[in-house]
């Protein structure tokens, strides 16, 4: 569902006027600076925080697989240049594929050295990516289809992208929704310097 920034603001107040003396009941920093700003600005990381331990199926995807260019390679494999927004790939398949892929790994894993042998790489049965930063640029390198395989498309490739800080309102599945905003209430309780609060948002998701 979507939900608006200006809604979560003020589910996340409320939580945390549970915890607040009425005469303090919208908190404010001595420098005069109202708490609704420290909301909006941990909205993304709330988000992200609940988002990592979330099922993937949960999760707000979008599909990127027309604006993805295959760059192709004399021995099958290939890489493609992802968009900047790229927090997670959920899904990457390419034609030819017998299975997409959901699982990815990086180049500290011991299977990135299994795809420089032409014997042990992915293939497309068992198919491997790898994701890496090129230059500034979020990149997939796929291992890989056929030598012989000329051309190159991609048949599905969905992901997960950053919360915009300046968004005005955001997709959030509906069980999510207040685990999201008792975590963006610890975190601004954190900012506050008020552990003990921060701790009893935290504790309210498990209720």
């Amino acid at each position: 569902m979507e939900i608006s920034v200006n809604d979560l603001v003020e589910r996340v107040k409320i939580n945390m006027e549970e915890l607040t003396d009425v005469s303090n009941a919208l908190v404010t920093l001595e420098v005069g600076i109202d708490v609704e700003q420290y909301i909006r600005a941990k909205l993304p990381d709330a988000l992200l925080s609940v988002w990592a331990s979330t099922p993937v199926e949960l999760l707000p995807q979008t599909d990127c697989a027309s604006s993805l260019q295959p760059e192709r390679q004399p021995d099958g494999s290939g890489r493609v240049v992802l968009p900047s927004d790229v927090w997670r790939m959920t899904e990457f398949c390419m034609e030819g594929w017998r299975q997409p892929v959901t699982s990815f790994i990086d180049h500290t894993s011991p299977a990135y050295e299994l795809q420089f042998n032409l014997y042990t790489r992915g293939g497309v049965a068992t198919p491997v990516c790898v994701l890496s930063n090129v230059e500034g640029q979020k990149c997939l390198d796929y291992y890989s289809l056929p030598p012989r395989v000329e051309a190159h498309r991609v048949k599905t490739a969905r992901y997960v992208a950053y919360p915009q800080a300046d968004a005005d309102k955001y997709e959030i599945a509906d069980s999510l929704v207040q685990v999201v905003c008792y975590t963006c209430a610890a975190l601004v309780y954190e900012i506050l310097g008020q552990p003990e609060q921060a701790a009893a948002m935290l504790r309210s998701i498990v209720k």
